[in-house]
């Protein structure tokens, strides 16, 4: 029986660390369930990872059909530097299939191979390694937040926003509060006011989808510097029930001893954040965000610590 608690422990503190981190995304609609599986013949291109140094684990947060990434992050513990980073990528990236076809990221899911292609997309764009993958559907946002004991955060805007067919009303006020939640999931949920407001995009959310993203990080580094705390551990069994729920991942007991004890080798309740660098633009009417490979290369060789000689050689096409 002690060993039996011991392995629910372990994944329990995993599912801490996905659950806090990728059920705070932003715009996600609950979705269809979906359970912690494996990924089959998906996990083929997942690279191996190391005993000692960074594992990378690529998150995604899944619409209601499945079918679109809606908020796309890697990852990346690192047990020599002591570091727990985040890299956001933008779900309008445009990427280009081995047939020549321009798509935007999200679209990755819609297809028949959806995991390999997406994790294919996001080895051909930063040229990192991929060790795990985790997509979680959000129908458990409000329970997980709940669980969690909720989160004290400062609000920095008024947010009034109703749309009557998404049943989605959000009415909060600025300053430093308790969020519970079904108020953290409408913060969280916040791209603009209704229209007619004296102010429709306050802040970072004028920039779009990068200044949600902004403002996604802001949240999940308050989260995660919260809650990566022993006393949560002691939720193991409502934690495991949602995770069993909601997640579609590579995970193992074996895996998640590895990460765990990087993860716990980082002593930190901190990390650093990034976005995909590039800009927006509209190509024949339709809204892509265009990342600069030179930057992104000095991104991951500056911030992640790959330098140019141990980047993977990736392919630029992503495979169909």
């Amino acid at each position: 029986m002690k060993k039996v608690s011991t392995k629910k422990r372990i994944v329990a503190i995993i599912l801490l660390i996905v659950l806090s981190i990728a059920s705070v995304t932003l715009g996600i609609e609950y979705g269809k369930l979906s359970y912690m599986t494996s990924l089959g013949s998906a996990e083929k291109i997942l690279d191996e990872p190391p005993a000692r140094g960074k594992v990378n684990l690529l998150l995604l947060g899944v619409d209601e059909e499945g079918v679109r990434a809606d908020t796309i992050m890697v990852v990346s513990v690192d047990n020599v530097n002591k570091s727990i980073k985040l890299l956001s990528i933008p779900r309008d990236t445009r990427v280009t299939l081995n047939t020549g076809k321009k798509i935007k990221i999200n679209a990755c899911l819609g297809y028949e191979s959806r995991e390999t292609m997406m994790i294919g997309a996001i080895r051909a764009i930063t040229g990192m390694p991929i060790h795990h993958y985790c997509e979680i559907d959000f129908a458990g946002f409000i329970e997980i937040i709940d669980i969690l004991d909720g989160v004290d955060y400062n609000v920095p805007y008024d947010m009034d926003y109703d749309d009557d067919v998404q049943n989605l009303h959000i009415h909060l006020k600025a300053g430093p509060q308790h969020l519970d939640g079904q108020a953290a999931h409408d913060f969280v949920r916040f791209r603009h006011n209704n229209r007619g407001s004296d102010v429709y995009a306050p802040g970072e959310y004028q920039l779009g989808d990068i200044g949600r993203i902004s403002a996604q990080q802001k949240f999940i580094k308050e989260l995660f510097r919260q809650k990566m705390q022993p006393q949560y551990l002691l939720k193991v069994t409502e934690l495991l029930d949602v995770g069993y729920k909601y997640v579609k991942t590579d995970f193992s007991i074996t895996t998640a001893l590895k990460l765990l004890s990087i993860i716990k080798s980082a002593e930190t309740t901190d990390m650093d954040t990034f976005t995909l660098p590039g800009e927006g633009q509209y190509i024949n009417n339709v809204s892509y965000y265009l990342y600069s490979p030179a930057e992104t290369r000095e991104l991951v060789r500056t911030e992640f610590g790959y330098e140019d000689g141990k980047i993977i050689d990736a392919p630029t096409e992503v495979e169909q």
